[in-house]
C-alpha cells in the first residue's frame, strides 16, 4: 500500500470503506477498498472470483494487499458513481437510457453465466458507471460458482429482499440463472418507474407481495418491446421466465445478441435436491423427502441446453413432464419463519458480545417483523448459526497440544484409540459463531458493567451495570472502552451434530431430533427421560452408555432441549455418575455432556444448585487424569460464568440479578467457595496442561466482564504474574497468550489493585513494541493496557521513568499514526485516545504528533466517520488536546518575557528551542499553528480566551528583541488562520480591533522580514473587510471608532511604503484603501497629493493582464472625489492608458473590470467639463444641441484636462458598449459618449462619425422603453456631431451607405411612441439631410 496515495472516502459498508486513490508518481486513479480482516474468507473468495474475470462490463481488479489490520483491494475507479445514487437524484430514467443500461447488464450477466458464475446480488448499488456511462458490476461477495457444489447451500442464506426472486424464499430455494434474470427485471423496472416492482417497508409484506401479487404495470406509455421484456423477466415461475436464447433474440435490443456457450454441468439442479436418505435430519432437524421430477431427469439425461436445468428449482414447478404456468409452489413459504430468522440474525449482528443467547421463541408476527430501512438492505435468513461452520475460526478452537502419554495409556486400556480421537474431534471442532475474535466490530451498547445490580422490570432482560472505582470520572477514561473489550466466548468446545448421528441406530429407544425432543408432550417427554435415566443407571456395557452420552451431546446443541435436560432428572443423574463412576472414560464423557448442556442452556433451575455439581466438577478438576480435568474445567467455566451473571450470590443480600444471556428466573444461592477460585487460578502456573490452562483462562476472562465484585475475587499478585508469564511466553499458542492479555486488561479495568501489578510485570516499552508489531488483537490489548496506565498514572509508581522509556521507542509515533490511518475502527479510536493521553501526560509528545500532517488529515477524515465509537473517541481526543492549548500559550507568554529580558546568546538559544532543550515550551508553539490547519481542531481551539492570550502575545512583539524573528511568523500564521474565518472575527471583533490590529501595524513598521510584513497586512485586511461588510458591526459606535483610529493613525502613514513593496503587498494595501474609502473610514482628501495619486495610477503603465479590479476602483474613488483637483489628473496624462485598459477588458471579456473602468472614464470626463454641467447633460441629452448651453468648443481652463481628447480614440468602444444587453453598461457607455462630445467636441466628433456604421445597430438595440434615455443620448450625440462636422468643415470621409442606413432607421423613429424620441428623430433627420451624400 505504500505505492498509493489514499484520498477521500467515496463509499462505506458495514465492514469496509472505499477510497479514491492514486498510484504514486502517476496520474492513474483507482478505487481502493479497505476491508476488515474479520472478512478475510469473503475477501479471498471475491479476489479469486475477480482473478478469473475480464470483461468491459465487470469492474476491473488490479491487485490486493494485506496490512496488519486490513485487506486492501485495488479496483477500477468509476467516476460516475453507482446506479443507486443516480436513481436517488433523478428518480426515473427515460427508456432510451434504460436500453443502453440494460444492454450492458445483460452482456455482463451473459459473461458471468458463461463462466459458470451466478451473480446472486444484482441491485442498483452494485452497478457502477464509468466516465462514458458504461455499466460495470462490482461486489462479488455473494456470487457463486456452479462448480463449487460443496459450497452452495440449498437455501440462499443471504440476499437483498427487494431483488430476490420468489423461489429464493422457499426452504430449498437456490440462486440460479433465472434468479439473476428476476433481479435484472427488478432493476430495469425501478429505473423506469422510480421504485422496485414490489416495495414495502416490512419484510413479511414484501415477501407476500413478491410471491403472490401480480407485477404492477409500468407507468406512462413504455414501448411494447420494453414492457414485454419486463413482464417476461418478472414471471414468478422460474421455468417460464425468459432464458438466454429468448433474451438474446428479444426485440428490445433492436439487433440480435450473440449467444455464448454455457456450462454443461447441471450443478444447481443437483444442489437444490435435499438428501432423501431415510431417517436423515435436515439442518433444522426436519425430515425432508424430495424426488427429482421425470422431466428433469430426462433433460439431464439428454444433455439439452443446461440453462433450463440450472435456472429451474426442482420443487413445485414441474408436474407430469410439462410446465405449469402461474402455479404457486407445491410447498408454501413460511414467511413468518423467514422474518423471525432474519430478525434474530440482525440482533446477533448488533449484539455479539454474549454467546448465551436464547433461541427465538414462537413470537407474534409483529414481534418477528423486520423493518427494511432501505432498498439495499441485505438480510441473513439462516436459522441455526450454531451448526454453520465458521469461515475463519479462532485459533483457540484448534489447539495443537496432544494428550500426555500417561493419560493416553490409561484411557486406551478402557476405550481404545477411538475415544481419544473422539475427544480431539470435540476439542477442535468448536465452530460456534458466537465466539468472534476480539477485533470484531460490534454494535452493542458501550456502557461498561456496574457493580450495582438492578432488578429486572417488566420481565425485560437487562444487562448488568458496573461502575468500578478504578475508572476515572473523565470522559476519555470511559470512551476508549469498546464492546469487544467485554466480549465473552464459550469455555466449553462445541460438537457438530453430524459427529453424533452414528450413535442413533444403536440406542435402546427410538431416537428423535433435538427439535422434536423439545416439542414432545410432557407425558412422552417424561417417558423418554425415564428411558435415558434407566439406560445410564443400568448395568449395560460402557460402550452402550457412551453411545447414549453421544446422543445427549447431540440433543444439547438445541437450546430448548438443553434447558429440559439441565433442569430435569438426567442432569442430576449425570452429576451423580460423575462423582461415583469408576470408569475414567465414562467420567470424561459425562463431564463433556454436562459442559455442553450448561453451555447451550438458557435456563438453569434452582434444584441444580443443590445437586453438588460444583463439588463434583471440582473433584474432577483435582483428578490426575488430564482428559477429565480438561472437560471438568470447561464445564466448571461455563457454570461459574453463568453464576457470575446472576448478580451477588454470596448470601449477603437478596438482590438477584438477571443474567444478560438467560431467561430471567430467580435462582438458588450458588455458593462459590474461595478455594475453588484459588484452584482455578492455580491452573495458570507453569507446567500445567495447556488445554486445561486454556479453559481456566477463558473462565477468568469471561467472569472478569462482570465487574468489580468478581474481579476482586481473582485479583492477586500471583495471578497477574502467571498471566504476564503466559502473555509473554513464546512457547504458548497465540490464542492462549491473547486470552491471558485480555484477562489482565479486564482485571486492571475493574480492580484498581491489579493495575500496579500488571505494570510491574509488563513495561510500557514492551507494550509499545507489541503495538507496533502485533496482530490486531494484540494491538487492542496493548492499547487497552497503555490507556489504562495513562488514565491511572497517579497510582503507578515512577511514572515519569516509564514515560521516558516509552519516548525512546522511535517508531511509536509513526506506528500510531499508521494505525489511526489504516487500522480497524476499534484500533483507530483507541490509538487516538492513546495519543491524546500521551500529550496530556507530557507536552513533549505534542510536536511529535501534531507537527505531522498525516495525523491531522487522518483526524479530519475520522471526524466525518459515522461509526459511533469513532465519533466518541474523536470528540474526546479533540477535547483533551484542546484543553492543553490555553496552558501552553500561558507558558509561551512567560518564556517570551524571559527572552525579552535575556542578554546572553546561550539563554536565547535555550528559550527559542534552537538548543533542542526539552524543557523549553516555545518550541511547542508551532503545535497550535498545525492545529489551526485542521478543520476539526480549529473550531474547538479558537475561543475568546485564546484570542485574548494571542492579543497579549502580539503586544509583546511590538518591541524588538533577540529571537523575535524565530517565532513571529508562527504567531502571525496563527492569527492568519483565525482571521480567515469570519465567524471568529465577528464574535471577537473588539479584541481584534482594539488590541491585535494596532499591534500588528506597529510590528509591520520597521520589520525586516518580508513574510512578516505581508502577514501583518493580510490579517489587517481580512479583519477589516469582514467588519466593514457586516452592517451590524459597522454601525456599532465602538467598532466604527476602532476602525477609524486604525485607518487614520496606523494604516495611512504606512500606505506610501506599502505600495512601493513587492507584490502582493501593494495589491492588499490598495484593496484595503478602496474599502476604507468606500465605508468612509478614510477621506479622499487625506491622500490627495500628487505622489500618492500617481502611485495609484501606476498600474496602467505595466502589463494590464496583471491589473486587479481594486486598482481600478481606487483610481475611480480618487477621480470621483469632489476634492480632486483636475490639474492633478491632467498632470498624470493617463487618459490614453485608461482608454487602452477599456479596450483590453472589453476584448478579454473581463466583466468584473468593465463597469468600474467605464466609471473611471466617465469620472475623468466629468472632471474636464465640471460635475454640475455633466450631471445635467447626462439626464437631458437634448442640452447637447441647445445653443443656450454654451456650444463653444473651448472649455474653461479651470476644468481642463489636457489629454481628455484621447478618449476620442475609444468612441467606437463606447458605441459598442452602448448597445450592451446589460443596462448598467449601456447607460455608462452612452453617457461617456455624450459627455466626451461636450468635453472634447472635435476629438469626440471625429471618433463618433468614424464609427457611423455602428450607430444604426446601436439605435436598433436601444429602441425599447427600458433604453429610452440611452437612445436619446445617441440621437442627440449624432445630431451634435453633424452640426460640428458642418460648422467646422471637418476633413473626414463619411461612408454614405452607413449614412443612408442611419437615415432610414431614423425615419422610422419619427413615428415612435416613446416619449421624446419622435421629436429627437425629427431633429436628427434635418441634420442628416444637410450632410454630404456623395462619395
Amino acid at each position: 500500500m505504500n505505492n498509493y496515495h489514499v484520498y477521500e472516502a467515496i463509499g462505506n459498508g458495514k465492514h469496509s470503506a472505499v477510497y479514491k486513490g492514486r498510484k504514486k508518481k502517476t496520474i492513474e486513479y483507482y478505487a481502493i477498498k479497505s476491508v476488515d480482516k474479520s472478512q478475510r474468507p469473503k475477501v479471498l473468495r471475491e479476489v479469486r472470483m475477480f482473478h478469473s474475470l475480464n470483461h468491459q462490463n465487470i469492474l476491473k481488479f488490479y491487485n490486493w494487499y494485506e496490512t496488519s489490520a486490513h485487506l486492501w483491494l485495488i479496483l477500477e475507479y468509476c467516476v460516475g458513481g453507482d446506479l443507486r445514487t443516480l436513481l436517488d437524484k433523478d428518480e426515473r430514467m427515460p427508456e432510451s437510457s434504460i436500453h443502453d443500461l440494460a444492454l450492458d447488464l445483460v452482456l455482463a450477466l451473459q459473461y458471468l453465466h458463461s463462466k459458470g458464475i451466478v451473480y446472486c446480488d444484482l441491485k442498483p448499488s452494485n452497478i457502477l458507471m464509468d466516465e462514458y456511462g458504461h455499466m460495470k458490476l462490482c461486489d462479488f461477495g455473494l456470487a457463486q460458482r456452479l462448480s463449487d457444489t460443496d459450497k452452495i447451500s440449498p437455501m440462499s442464506m443471504r440476499g437483498t429482499p427487494y431483488y430476490m426472486a420468489p423461489e429464493l424464499f422457499q426452504e430449498d430455494g437456490a440462486h440460479s440463472y433465472a434468479s439473476d434474470f428476476w433481479a435484472l427485471g427488478c432493476v430495469l423496472y425501478e429505473c423506469y418507474a422510480g421504485k422496485p416492482p414490489f416495495a414495502h417497508g416490512k419484510l413479511t409484506q414484501l415477501v407476500k407481495s413478491i410471491i403472490s401479487d401480480p407485477t404492477p404495470p409500468l407507468p406512462d406509455h413504455p414501448s411494447r418491446a420494453f414492457q414485454n421484456l419486463i413482464e417476461s423477466l418478472l414471471i414468478k415461475d422460474p421455468t417460464e421466465r425468459l432464458q438466454w436464447p429468448e433474451i438474446c433474440e428479444h426485440s428490445f435490443w433492436r439487433t440480435k445478441l450473440n449467444s455464448v456457450p454455457l456450462p454443461l454441468k447441471p450443478v444447481l439442479a443437483e444442489v437444490t435436491q435435499p438428501s432423501s436418505k431415510p431417517g436423515s435430519l435436515s439442518r433444522n432437524g426436519e425430515k425432508v423427502l424430495t424426488h427429482r421430477t421425470t422431466a428433469q431427469q430426462n433433460t439431464n439425461a439428454r444433455g439439452d441446453t443446461p440453462s433450463k436445468t440450472f435456472s429451474t428449482p426442482t420443487k413445485g414447478y414441474m408436474q407430469h413432464g410439462r410446465r405449469v404456468i402461474n402455479r404457486p409452489p407445491t410447498k408454501a413459504v413460511n414467511i413468518l419463519r423467514l422474518s423471525r430468522a432474519a430478525k434474530l440474525n440482525l440482533e446477533r449482528e448488533k449484539d455479539k458480545q454474549n454467546y448465551r443467547r436464547a433461541v427465538a421463541k414462537e413470537a407474534p408476527e409483529n414481534e418477528a417483523e423486520v423493518k427494511l430501512e432501505n432498498k439495499d438492505m441485505e438480510l441473513d435468513f439462516s436459522e441455526n448459526p450454531e451448526e454453520d461452520a465458521a469461515e475463519d475460526p479462532d485459533p483457540s478452537e484448534s489447539p495443537a497440544s496432544a494428550t500426555p502419554a500417561s493419560a493416553g495409556s490409561e484411557e486406551k486400556s478402557q476405550a481404545g484409540n477411538g475415544e481419544q480421537s473422539a475427544e480431539m474431534d470435540m476439542l477442535i471442532e468448536d465452530t460456534s459463531p458466537n465466539g468472534p475474535s476480539i477485533a470484531d466490530h460490534l454494535e452493542a451498547a458501550e456502557t461498561p458493567p456496574s457493580s450495582t445490580p438492578r432488578r429486572p422490570q417488566g420481565g425485560n432482560k437487562i444487562t448488568p451495570q458496573f461502575s468500578p472505582s478504578s475508572e476515572s470520572s473523565s470522559d476519555y477514561a470511559q470512551v476508549f472502552w469498546h464492546p469487544s473489550d467485554l466480549l465473552v466466548k464459550p469455555v466449553m468446545p462445541s460438537k457438530k451434530a453430524e459427529k453424533s448421528l452414528d450413535c442413533v441406530s444403536s440406542l435402546p429407544f427410538e431416537a428423535i431430533s433435538p427439535e422434536d425432543y423439545a416439542k414432545l408432550p410432557l407425558e412422552r417427554l417424561n417417558a423418554l427421560n425415564s428411558q435415558i435415566v434407566h439406560a445410564l443407571s443400568g448395568t449395560s456395557q460402557v460402550s452402550e452408555k457412551q453411545n447414549l452420552l453421544r446422543y445427549l451431546e447431540m440433543l444439547s446443541i438445541n437450546s430448548d432441549s438443553a434447558n429440559i435436560l439441565t433442569s430435569g432428572p438426567v442432569m442430576l443423574l449425570l452429576v451423580k455418575m460423575l462423582r461415583l463412576s469408576k470408569a475414567p472414560v465414562l467420567r470424561v464423557q459425562i463431564a463433556s455432556v454436562i459442559g455442553l448442556l450448561i453451555r447451550h442452556s438458557t435456563v438453569i433451575e434452582a434444584d441444580l444448585a443443590n445437586s453438588g455439581i460444583i463439588g463434583a466438577l471440582t473433584n474432577g478438576l483435582r483428578d490426575k487424569l488430564d482428559k477429565l480435568r480438561r472437560f471438568c474445567m470447561a464445564a466448571l467455566g461455563e457454570l461459574l460464568f453463568y453464576i457470575s451473571t446472576q448478580g451477588e450470590q454470596n448470601g449477603r443480600n437478596g438482590n438477584l440479578l438477571e443474567s444478560p444471556s438467560k431467561d430471567y428466573k430467580p435462582t438458588a444461592v450458588w455458593q462459590v467457595p474461595s478455594s475453588l477460585i484459588a484452584l482455578v487460578s492455580s491452573l495458570l502456573k507453569r507446567g500445567e496442561d495447556d488445554l486445561t490452562q486454556l479453559y481456566a483462562l477463558r473462565t477468568i476472562d469471561n467472569i472478569s466482564t462482570q465487574g468489580a465484585e468478581w474481579t476482586s475475587r481473582f485479583a492477586s499478585q500471583d495471578l497477574i504474574s502467571n498471566l504476564a508469564y503466559i502473555y509473554r511466553s513464546t512457547g504458548k499458542q497465540e490464542s492462549t497468550r491473547l486470552i491471558a492479555g485480555s484477562c489482565m486488561v479486564r482485571l486492571a479495568r475493574f480492580s484498581p489493585s491489579c493495575t500496579q501489578f500488571v505494570f510491574e510485570k509488563l513495561s510500557l516499552k514492551d507494550l509499545a513494541g507489541t503495538l507496533l508489531k502485533g496482530n490486531p488483537r494484540e494491538q487492542q490489548i496493548a492499547l487497552n493496557l497503555l490507556n489504562l496506565v495513562l488514565v491511572n498514572a497517579q497510582t503507578v509508581p515512577n511514572m515519569s521513568k516509564h514515560m521516558l522509556s516509552l519516548a525512546e521507542e522511535k517508531q511509536l509515533v509513526p506506528g500510531l499514526i499508521s494505525t489511526i490511518e489504516q487500522g480497524s475502527e476499534v484500533l483507530r479510536g483507541k490509538a487516538l485516545l492513546f495519543c491524546a493521553l500521551l500529550c496530556k501526560n507530557s507536552r513533549r509528545w505534542l510536536p511529535l504528533f501534531f507537527c505531522n500532517p498525516k495525523l491531522l488529515s487522518a483526524i479530519d477524515r475520522l471526524g466525518k466517520e459515522k461509526n459511533q465509537f469513532i465519533q466518541n473517541c474523536t470528540e474526546s481526543f479533540v477535547q483533551v488536546v484542546v484543553s492543553v492549548v490555553p496552558g501552553l500559550l500561558e507558558t509561551v507568554f512567560g518564556e517570551i518575557q524571559q527572552l525579552m529580558g535575556a542578554r546572553r546568546p546561550g539563554v536565547i538559544q535555550q528559550l527559542t528551542g534552537r538548543s533542542n532543550n526539552p524543557k523549553s515550551t516555545i518550541n511547542l508553539f508551532p503545535v497550535i499553528l498545525h492545529l489551526m490547519g485542521s478543520s476539526l481542531f480549529k473550531r474547538q481551539v479558537v475561543t475568546s480566551h485564546v484570542i485574548v492570550q494571542l492579543a497579549n502575545l502580539t503586544k509583546l512583539f511590538e518591541t524588538p528583541f533577540l529571537g523575535r524573528d524565530d517565532i513571529q511568523i508562527t504567531l502571525l500564521r496563527i492569527l492568519e488562520a483565525i482571521t480567515e474565518e469570519p465567524d471568529f472575527i465577528v464574535s471577537d471583533h473588539q479584541v481584534l480591533t482594539s488590541r491585535i490590529l494596532p499591534s500588528l501595524c506597529i510590528l509591520y513598521k520597521g520589520n525586516k522580514d518580508d513574510n512578516a510584513r505581508f502577514l501583518c497586512l493580510k490579517i489587517l485586511f481580512d479583519t477589516m473587510i469582514v467588519i466593514c461588510s457586516d452592517t451590524s458591526l459597522a454601525a456599532d459606535p465602538q467598532s466604527s471608532e476602532n476602525l477609524k483610529s486604525i485607518s487614520q493613525a496606523y494604516f495611512l502613514p504606512l500606505y506610501p511604503n506599502m505600495v512601493e513593496e513587492e507584490d502582493p503587498i501593494p495589491m492588499y494595501a490598495q484593496k484595503l484603501l478602496v474599502t476604507l474609502i468606500e465605508y468612509g473610514f478614510v477621506n479622499v482628501s487625506d491622500i490627495l497629493h500628487l505622489k500618492t495619486v500617481a502611485q495609484c495610477f501606476l498600474f496602467l503603465v505595466g502589463d494590464l493582464s496583471n491589473a486587479n479590479v481594486s486598482n481600478v476602483k481606487l483610481c475611480l474613488a480618487l477621480a470621483s472625489a469632489p476634492e480632486m483637483d483636475p490639474k492633478i489628473l491632467s498632470e498624470l496624462r493617463v487618459v490614453r492608458k485608461i482608454g487602452n485598459l477599456l479596450e483590453f477588458v472589453t476584448a478579454k471579456g473581463m466583466e468584473d473590470f468593465l463597469e468600474p473602468t467605464l466609471d473611471l472614464c466617465r469620472a475623468f470626463i466629468l472632471c474636464g467639463i465640471g460635475r454640475n454641467k455633466g450631471e445635467a447633460l447626462s439626464k437631458e441629452p437634448a442640452l447637447l444641441c441647445d445653443n443656450g448651453f454654451d456650444m463653444s468648443m473651448a472649455v474653461h481652463q479651470r476644468h481642463s484636462i489636457n489629454d481628455i481628447g484621447d478618449f476620442g480614440f475609444n468612441m467606437g468602444i463606447f458605441l459598442e458598449l452602448a448597445g450592451s444587453p446589460e443596462p448598467q453598461i449601456a447607460d455608462l457607455a452612452s453617457d461617456c459618449a455624450v459627455l466626451l462630445l461636450r468635453a472634447a467636441p472635435r476629438d469626440g466628433t471625429m471618433g463618433f462619425l468614424a464609427n457611423l456604421p455602428k450607430v444604426a445597430h446601436v439605435m436598433q438595440s436601444l429602441n425599447n422603453e427600458a433604453s429610452q434615455l440611452q437612445l436619446l443620448r445617441i440621437i442627440y450625440a449624432l445630431a451634435f456631431c453633424c452640426r460640428q462636422y458642418l460648422a467646422h468643415a471637418m476633413i473626414l470621409s463619411i461612408p454614405v451607405p452607413a449614412l443612408i442606413q442611419v437615415e432610414t432607421f431614423v425615419s422610422t423613429l419619427t413615428q415612435s411612441n416613446l416619449e421624446g424620441v419622435s421629436n429627437a428623430a425629427s431633429y436628427l433627420s434635418m441634420e442628416l439631410e444637410r450632410m454630404p451624400h456623395c462619395v
